[in-house]
């Protein structure tokens, strides 16, 4: 799904849900034991997210699922874009008063 801001005198921004690609059989991952893994891999336009998940075919599909919706829902914050937590925007200057 595909959704955009609405019409105004800026552009539109358009922002791509994140989907699942694949979820594939694999050996193990270096380290790890266990002949039950799985790769997935999930996109957000031309971002792809690799990773690895043990378990079966369906808890595995179940919890890849839960992790794309999470992804999606962090899109959207009161109707804006998402926003990382990185730097925080500069406070407006303080008035100094006389006395």
């Amino acid at each position: 799904m595909v959704t955009s801001a609405s019409a105004s005198a800026t552009p539109a921004v358009v922002v791509e849900n994140y989907r699942l690609i694949s979820i594939e059989c694999t050996a193990a991952p270096s380290g790890s034991a266990g002949d039950d893994w799985f790769v997935y891999r999930i996109a957000q336009g031309k971002n792809m997210a690799t990773g690895y998940r043990c378990g079966s075919r369906g808890d595995v599909g179940a919890e890849v699922e839960r992790i794309v919706n999470a992804l999606n829902v962090r899109l959207l914050v009161k109707g804006q874009r998402y926003r990382s937590a990185g730097r925080p925007p500069k406070p407006p200057p303080r008035l100094k008063t006389l006395g």
